[in-house]
């Protein structure tokens, strides 16, 4: 993969409603509510008060089964017990995360319950002191990170614990959730763009055009398929040495193959043996 550049739509799509103005405008005019592991802002007047408030006791309830689903704390949680900061955006943007461990989703998406926010607070609560991939600590982690693994675990956790429990999560890639991801993976895997983004599963480094007017065309099977090599990995493994392996920064891949004893291209082919059969 080449590393000299960086698309110029791919720096728009991670600063979009970052940016410190946003954020001040936000903290100073805008609604801001509390819960014991929530801290919300909202543009004022942007959606009713008692709207907000529902959907940060979902935030809450999110984050409290999520610590109970990975257990812990862990000493390499960089935001255990603490609380997560959200900020709900007017304007179109990809949801996403800050090196600060600030999450930042689009008001609209919240208001009519299409917001990827459950994935969103998976990066921030497996952010590791050991280090991490956001792209504005190091621009070269676009090219090094195994986004497969930093996406897929997030996704994953995402939907296991709304399968288990019954957290509302948006199907945005339409995935079937935790019971058919496997086999929706297995289909568009063998489809139009499917053995390209293949490539990049077990793989280090991001895939350029999910960060491109294109990114329509990859998203849904580079995820879907992220989600489902990582679901295997812990349903095969544990999800103790899958944590293990995340949190173990720039020796992911390493640490997989190790406690495995297989290396990435056998692990992924028993993979792909396992979800033909879903």
């Amino acid at each position: 993969m080449k590393t000299g550049f960086v698309p110029a739509v791919l720096i728009l799509l991670l600063v979009s409603c970052s940016d410190d103005e946003t954020i001040h405008t936000l903290r100073t005019e805008g609604v801001v509510i509390n819960r014991e592991r929530v801290i919300a802002y909202f543009p004022k007047n942007s959606i009713p008060e008692n709207r907000m408030n529902e959907i940060v006791d979902t935030l809450n309830l999110g984050i409290t089964i999520a610590d109970k689903y990975i257990g812990g704390p862990y000493d390499w949680q960089v935001f255990k017990n603490k609380q997560l900061t959200y900020y709900f955006c007017s304007g179109n943007f990809m949801s996403t995360t800050s090196k600060e461990g600030d999450i930042f989703i689009p008001v609209w998406r919240a208001q009519s319950n299409q917001s990827p926010w459950l994935h969103e607070t998976m990066h921030i609560l497996l952010r590791s002191v050991n280090g991490n991939w956001n792209p504005k600590s190091n621009p070269m982690n676009l090219f090094k990170m195994p986004m497969w693994l930093t996406e897929g675990m997030a996704e994953f956790i995402a939907m296991k614990i709304s399968y288990d429990y019954q957290i509302p999560k948006f199907d945005i890639f339409d995935s079937g959730g935790y019971s058919k991801v496997d086999s929706v993976c297995n289909i568009s895997v063998k489809q139009g763009n499917g053995p390209h983004i293949l490539k990049y599963i077990g793989e280090p480094g991001i895939m350029i055009k999910l960060f491109t007017k294109k990114r329509g065309s990859y998203a849904p099977t580079f995820y879907n398929c992220s989600c489902s090599f990582t679901k295997y990995l812990v349903e095969t493994y544990g999800l103790d040495k899958v944590l293990n392996a995340y949190t173990n920064y720039k020796k992911e891949i390493k640490t997989i193959e190790e406690f495995t004893g297989k290396t990435m291209n056998e692990l992924r082919e028993d993979w792909l043996v396992k979800i033909k059969q879903k």
